[in-house]
C-alpha cells in the first residue's frame, strides 16, 4: 500500500497552501476534502493585503472588490469614514478562491481526493493510518487542516480549543427580494464595521460584485443575541435579514500552551485554533501557518526535526499576535468611545491601522502608536480590562430590545 509522505487533511487555504509547498519540493503530497469543490464556505471572504502578500500566484481573477477604507460605527449609530489610497482588503468568494487554491495544489503535484471524510487515523510503526468514509491511507506525517471540528485536533489535543466565538454570516442579493432597498449611498470600495454594541463582537458588510456580505461575531455565551444584533444592524442599512440564509460557524481560539503538533503531525488554521480574537479574522493565519507547517514538514522528512519545532514558531511568531489581539480587545470593549474617537480624528492611528492590514506593522506596533505606559501600569491595564470585558460580557443586555 502507497505510503505519502505526508496526508494533509483538509483544503482550505490552510491545507492547500501547505499541500502546495510541499508538493513543489517533490514530496508525495495528497490533499483529502471531505466535499467536492466547488464547495460553500460560511466565511466573509475579506482577505487583507497581508494575507494576498504571503500567496505565491496571482488571484486578481477571483477578486470581486478592493477595499480602501472603513465606514466606522460605534453602538449602531455615531459613524464616520475612512480613507486610504492604498488597498487594505480583497474581498472574494470563498468558493473561487478555495477552488483556485486546491487546483494551485494539484498542479504543484499533489494528489486532490475530495468526498472522502476523515474518520479516524492511528500512528503505529512510523506511520500514520488514515481511515476515511471510502478508503484507508498511509502517511508518514498528518497536517490537520480540517477545520473548527477537526478530527486530526482530537489526535493531537483531545481536551480541545478553551476559547470560541460564533459567527454569523448572510449572503444578500443586490436588487432582489432579501432587500427591502440596496444601500446605493455605501461606496463599492468601502467597507462597514458596527463594534460597541455587543462586547467583544462586532458586526460587517463587504462589498462583493453580486451581493453583499453581511455577518456578525460574539463570545459563544452571547451567541443567541447574534440574530438580534444582525438584525438590527441590517435595518440600519436599509436591509432585510432572510432567516433561511443566515449560517452559523464556530471561530476558535488558541490559548497559548495548547498542543498543535505531536511527533507524527501538526494544526493548521482553524484546527489549531489561529483566529483573530478580536476580528475573528483566520485567512492570514490560515496561510501563515499552511507554509510554516509545509517548511517544519520539509525539515523533518530531509533532516529528522523535531515536529514540535513547528509549534515553538508558531509561538513566538502568529501567537504573539494573536494574545496582542486579545489584548487590544479587551482595551477596546473597556474605552470603547474613547478608542471609536482616535478613529475618527487621529491619523496616526488610521494609517498605522492600515499599515496592521498590510503587513508593514505587526499588532504590538500598533499598541505602541499611543504612548505606552510603564511595565506595572500596563499590567494592571491589562487586567482591569480583561475583568471589564468579562464583566461586560455577563451582565449584557440588547439593546435593540
Amino acid at each position: 500500500m502507497k505510503v505519502y509522505d505526508v496526508i494533509v487533511v483538509g483544503s482550505g487555504p490552510a491545507g492547500s497552501i501547505a499541500a502546495y509547498t510541499l508538493a513543489r519540493d517533490n514530496f508525495q503530497v495528497a490533499l483529502i476534502e471531505k466535499k467536492r469543490h466547488p464547495r460553500p464556505k460560511p466565511c466573509g471572504g475579506g482577505l487583507q493585503e497581508k494575507a494576498r502578500r504571503l500567496l505565491p500566484f496571482d488571484i486578481s481573477g477571483v477578486v470581486e472588490r478592493v477595499v480602501y477604507g472603513m465606514v466606522f460605527q460605534l453602538g449602531l449609530r455615531d459613524r464616520f469614514t475612512r480613507r486610504t489610497t492604498r488597498p487594505i482588503v480583497y474581498n472574494l468568494g470563498r468558493e473561487p478562491f478555495d477552488s483556485l487554491l486546491v487546483r494551485k495544489a494539484s498542479e504543484g503535484g499533489a494528489v486532490v481526493i475530495e468526498g472522502e471524510g476523515l474518520v479516524s487515523l492511528e500512528y503505529t510503526e512510523g506511520c500514520v493510518s488514515l481511515l476515511t468514509e471510502n478508503n484507508r491511507y498511509l502517511a508518514k506525517v498528518v497536517i490537520g487542516a480540517d477545520g473548527a471540528a477537526s478530527v486530526v485536533r482530537r489526535a493531537i489535543n483531545p481536551r480541545g480549543i478553551s476559547q470560541e466565538a460564533i459567527g454569523l454570516i448572510c449572503e444578500l442579493e443586490k436588487g432582489r427580494g432579501v432587500l427591502q432597498y440596496a444601500p446605493t449611498s455605501i461606496p463599492e470600495d468601502l467597507f462597514i464595521v458596527d463594534w460597541g454594541t455587543v462586547p467583544a463582537g462586532y458586526a460587517w458588510i463587504f462589498p462583493k460584485e453580486k451581493i453583499w456580505t453581511a455577518g456578525a461575531m460574539a463570545p459563544r455565551s452571547l451567541s443567541k443575541h447574534l440574530i438580534g444584533y444582525l438584525k438590527a444592524f441590517l435595518e440600519k442599512e436599509g436591509l432585510k435579514l432572510d432567516m433561511e440564509r443566515i449560517k452559523a460557524h464556530p471561530i476558535p481560539t488558541r490559548t497559548p500552551g495548547e498542543p498543535i503538533s505531536s511527533r507524527w503531525g501538526v494544526l493548521v488554521g482553524d484546527a489549531a485554533g489561529l483566529t483573530d480574537p478580536f476580528t475573528g479574522e483566520g485567512l492570514y493565519y490560515a496561510i501563515a501557518s499552511g507554509q510554516r507547517a509545509a517548511y517544519w514538514v520539509k525539515e523533518h522528512l530531509q533532516n529528522g526535526a523535531d515536529l514540535r519545532l513547528y509549534e515553538e514558531d508558531i509561538d513566538k511568531g502568529l501567537m504573539e499576535e494573536i494574545v496582542v489581539a486579545g489584548k487590544l480587545r479587551g482595551f477596546f470593549n473597556t474605552f470603547s468611545r474613547y478608542v471609536h474617537g482616535l478613529y475618527r480624528r487621529n491619523d496616526r492611528l488610521w494609517m498605522a491601522f492600515c499599515e496592521v492590514m498590510r503587513g508593514d506593522r505587526t499588532l504590538e506596533g500598533l499598541r505602541r502608536v499611543r504612548t505606552r505606559p510603564p511595565g506595572p501600569i500596563l499590567r494592571y491595564l491589562e487586567r482591569f480590562t480583561s475583568w471589564y470585558e468579562s464583566r461586560q460580557i455577563n451582565g449584557f443586555k440588547p439593546p435593540w430590545l
